[in-house]
């Protein structure tokens, strides 16, 4: 969905209204239930509900009466939200909703995360039976023009990924193979900063790391190369 003017993108605007397109965009629920998941008042919900359902990004899919009651059941009318390039140049010192929209992603991460079934982290099963799993965070000190190029192949390779997908896809529909309702689910996000964490100031480091006194590159904390039983280099 094309966020295409600025109430509607003053109305996204607001981490709790985030996270409940966030909600969703995974299933239909009424006020009711999001107010419990949020840990919030069915009045502020349902306020919520009404601004995102008169900007266009959330609507009723359904009603079910109870004890006499209508519910609404609400689904988000996009998987994803992006801004219209006519709203772009009054953007360019407002960094707030790129801000909440990454922390919102982040959000999102963390509840998939605990609702994955034990199956998904067998990193250490035999090889055979490990899942497609990635996770890490760093830093990188370089400069930006460098950075970027780097970025515009990451984002070839998000390409494949979705080419992927539609070749599986279109095998299920063939019926040449079973849909299995597997899903890789990931998130990422990127930015600049001025702080650098993975620094160590002195030598005081956990056993296993080494401490670099390097003018080029600062006082680096990385891990050290060790020799296993038959003198092999592992890091």
């Amino acid at each position: 969905m094309v966020i295409e003017n600025p109430e509607q993108l003053k109305a996204i605007s607001d981490a709790l209204r985030m996270e409940i397109i966030n909600l969703l965009v995974r299933e239909e629920q009424t006020g009711k239930q999001l107010a419990t998941q949020l840990s919030l008042s069915p009045s502020k919900v349902h306020y919520h509900l009404k601004e995102l359902e008169h900007h266009g990004f959330i609507e009723v899919v359904r009603t079910e009466e109870k004890n006499g009651i209508v519910q609404k059941f609400y689904r988000s009318k996009a998987y994803d939200f992006k801004v219209s390039d006519a709203l772009l140049p009054s953007l360019k010192n407002d960094t707030v909703l790129m801000q909440e929209t990454m922390l919102n992603h982040l959000r999102s991460s963390i509840t998939r995360l605990y609702n994955a079934p034990e199956e998904s982290f067998l990193y250490f099963a035999e090889e055979s039976k490990r899942p497609p799993l990635f996770g890490c965070n760093g830093e990188i000190k370089g400069p930006r023009d460098e950075i970027n190029a780097w970025l515009d192949k990451y984002r070839e390779l998000l390409k494949e990924l979705g080419d992927i997908e539609e070749r599986h896809l279109r095998r299920i529909a063939a019926g040449e193979i079973e849909d299995t309702n597997e899903v890789f689910y990931f998130v990422h996000v990127g930015f600049m900063t001025n702080e650098r964490v993975y620094v160590a100031e002195d030598e005081s480091l956990p056993d296993g790391y080494e401490f670099i006194n390097d003018t080029t590159v600062g006082k680096i904390s990385r891990r050290a190369d060790a020799n296993d039983d038959d003198g092999n280099s592992v890091t």
